[in-house]
């Protein structure tokens, strides 16, 4: 009776497994007056020291302007500091490696010293989402630390870069 129960019990963990979705992060929209929207994706990933950031990627658009998309990250006070004016560099295989550049570079006094932003306009045509990325973190003091993006993150933002004022 035991092993039948046992062979059921895996069966079901089995099937539970093959039709588990993978987690999304849900793209959050927000209208500031008087004519800004604000997407965003917002989520956790620990680095390869297993330290969380905070990983924010957001577009922003403000009236006819053209909009501002973005990659925050911030990590916790005191264990980290971003060396500002470096960009970030991001591993999207093994042949393509791309700088993105400091959007807190020219005002360093606005943020905290763990948080940096890149400003991935420069990017956009060079985006894939078929495997992870890399980010190795521009930071102080000769520390290093790497995140990886998964796919399904990178089909998020590219969903953040194709909306406009209509959606």
């Amino acid at each position: 009776m035991s092993q039948k129960v046992f062979k059921l019990i895996v069966l079901l963990g089995l099937m539970c497994l093959l039709f588990i979705q993978p987690v999304y992060a849900v793209v959050r929209e927000s209208k500031i007056p008087p004519n800004t929207v604000l997407y965003k994706s917002i989520q956790t990933w620990r680095d390869n020291f297993k330290n969380p950031w905070q990983v924010i990627f957001f577009k922003e658009i403000k009236g006819e302007n053209e909009p501002i998309i973005n990659l925050r990250l911030v990590g916790f006070p005191d264990l980290y500091e971003f060396a500002h004016p470096q960009p970030l560099i991001i591993k999207i295989r093994e042949d393509l490696i791309l700088p993105v550049p400091d959007v807190f570079a020219s005002d360093q006094e606005s943020f905290a010293p763990n948080m940096g932003q890149y400003d991935f306009t420069p990017i956009l045509n060079q985006l894939a989402s078929n495997n992870f990325w890399v980010l190795e973190l521009p930071l102080k003091n000769g520390d290093s630390s790497t995140i990886k993006i998964p796919y399904f993150i990178l089909e998020e933002w590219q969903k953040i870069i194709a909306r406009d004022l209509q959606n």
